[in-house]
C-alpha cells in the first residue's frame, strides 16, 4: 500500500457526506486529529480505525487497499453512485434496512428494555430484546411478559422488527406477532460518547384496538455478561417505579427523560 492511500481513501469517503465536522461529531473524534488523518500526517490507532470503519460501513482492512482498488470496492462504489436497491421487486422502504449489518454490528446482542407503561400506574416494564443478523439485515426480536398485580393475569407480547442506523440514531420498526394488531417504532442513541452499555430514546406505538397512541421514554441496557436466556428472562416483567430490583442507572435515565 502506498503511504498516501489511506488518506486518499478516507478523503474519498468523506466527500460522500455533508461535512468533516459532522463526521467527527458522529464518530466522536477530535477534528484536529482527524485532519491529520486526512492529510496523511498521521494514521489512526486501531480503536479509532474501527470507529471510522464502522461509521462508513466498511471494514478496517479495506481502508488499506490501493486507492484505485478501494474506489472500485462494492461497499465504496455504492456510496459514490448513491443508494441502489439490489432487489427491485421489493419496496424501497425495505431497502432502508439493507446494507446496515456492518455499522450495526457493534450493537448486536441481548438487551433489557425499560419503559413506562400506561396499563398500570407508577410501573415500569422490563422486556428482553435481541438484535442479530438475518437475511442481509439486522433483525430485532423482543418479548414482554408481565402479571397484573390485581388478579395475576399474564400479559405476553412478542415483536419482530428490523433495524437501521442514520448518523448515531438507531431506528427500530416492530410488529406485534401474537395479536397481530400493533406497530411500534423506537429511536435510540448512546447515553454518552464512546459507550454502548446504555441506549436511550423514545418508543411509540399504536394498536388497532385503541385510538390513542402509546409513547414513552425508553432505555436499553446491553447485557455484557449474558450467560443464558433463562437467567435474563428472570428480570423480565413489571416493576414498581421505585423498586430496588430495577437497574438503578436505567431507572435514573428513564425518569430523567420523563421529567
Amino acid at each position: 500500500m502506498h503511504s498516501d492511500d489511506f488518506a486518499i481513501n478516507l478523503r474519498l469517503l468523506c466527500s460522500t457526506e455533508s461535512s468533516v465536522s459532522a463526521i467527527c461529531r458522529q464518530i466522536g473524534l477530535n477534528r484536529q486529529q482527524f485532519n491529520k488523518y486526512l492529510s496523511g500526517a498521521a494514521r489512526p490507532s486501531p480503536a479509532n480505525m474501527r470507529k471510522i470503519a464502522v461509521h462508513f460501513g466498511v471494514r478496517p482492512a479495506e481502508f488499506l487497499l490501493p486507492a484505485n482498488e478501494f474506489e472500485a470496492h462494492p461497499s465504496v462504489a455504492a456510496k459514490l453512485t448513491g443508494p441502489q436497491n439490489p432487489h427491485p421487486e421489493r419496496p424501497e422502504f425495505e431497502s432502508a434496512f439493507r446494507g446496515q449489518t456492518i455499522p450495526l454490528r457493534r450493537y448486536l446482542g441481548y438487551y433489557l428494555s425499560y419503559f413506562l407503561t400506561q396499563s398500570w400506574e407508577n410501573s415500569i416494564i422490563c422486556a428482553i430484546v435481541r438484535l442479530d443478523e438475518y437475511d442481509g439485515m439486522v433483525r430485532c426480536r423482543s418479548l414482554e411478559r408481565s402479571f397484573d398485580p390485581d388478579d395475576g393475569s399474564l400479559f405476553l407480547s412478542k415483536y419482530d422488527g428490523r433495524v437501521a442506523i442514520l448518523g448515531n440514531r438507531i431506528f427500530v420498526m416492530e410488529y406485534q406477532v401474537l395479536a397481530r394488531d400493533a406497530l411500534v417504532e423506537t429511536v435510540l442513541h448512546p447515553v454518552g460518547r464512546g459507550q454502548l452499555q446504555y441506549l436511550r430514546g423514545t418508543t411509540f406505538g399504536i394498536t388497532s384496538r385503541q385510538r390513542a397512541p402509546f409513547m414513552s421514554p425508553v432505555v436499553w441496557r446491553y447485557l455484557e455478561t449474558f450467560t443464558s436466556l433463562r437467567d435474563a428472562m428472570r428480570q423480565v416483567g413489571r416493576y414498581d417505579i421505585n423498586s430496588a430490583k430495577l437497574d438503578q442507572r436505567a431507572r435514573s435515565i428513564l425518569l430523567g427523560a420523563k421529567g
